[in-house]
């Protein structure tokens, strides 16, 4: 099999080149001289360096517990220069407080609830997360009122891991 990818495709692919330089109406010996240079050049394609990290490096086994660049999107989206905060982070912390609210049977979607989620979590915080313009001062307000909702010692298992937590307790 071997002598196949390193003689005959190269020869293969030389002598098609050569055969359609001919029909096209290039001059034969000019046709030929590049067939031989595509035969010549294909196993260079093929080759692998000793140098080359493919050669024989080993993958890089995925784990489950890996969270490096998801925490990573997360520490780029905020800027502390320009005390803002991208939509990633907002969107994960108002997903926390939805859950952390809902744990406590309330739906913050629900007009009758209103009083009661300003109440959990502080006066605006609600409105200052789904308004424009989010600060960081906004998203430690936010976190701050996830951890009086529930402290993360007392939160009942999930079924998933959830990223938002700071330990994942079976």
């Amino acid at each position: 099999m071997r002598v196949i990818r390193t003689i005959v495709v190269p020869a293969g692919l030389g002598l098609i080149a050569a055969l359609v330089l001919s029909a096209l109406g290039v001059q034969v010996d000019f046709a030929w001289g590049w067939g031989v240079l595509v035969a010549a050049v294909t196993p260079i394609f093929t080759l692998q360096m000793p140098d080359d990290a493919r050669a024989d490096a080993p993958g890089r086994a995925l784990e489950k517990s890996y969270t490096g660049s998801d925490v990573s999107r997360l520490a780029w989206a905020i800027n502390r220069h320009g005390d803002a905060v991208s939509e990633a982070v907002t969107r994960r912390v108002r997903a926390t407080l939805r859950r952390r609210l809902a744990r406590h049977g309330i739906d913050i979607d629900d007009e009758a609830q209103a009083h009661t989620v300003e109440e959990r979590l502080g006066p605006g915080v609600w409105a200052r997360l789904n308004g424009r313009g989010i600060r960081i001062q906004d998203i430690r307000d936010a976190l701050e009122a996830a951890e009086r909702l529930a402290p993360l010692d007392t939160l009942a298992p999930l079924d998933t891991y959830d990223a938002t937590q700071r330990e994942h307790t079976p």
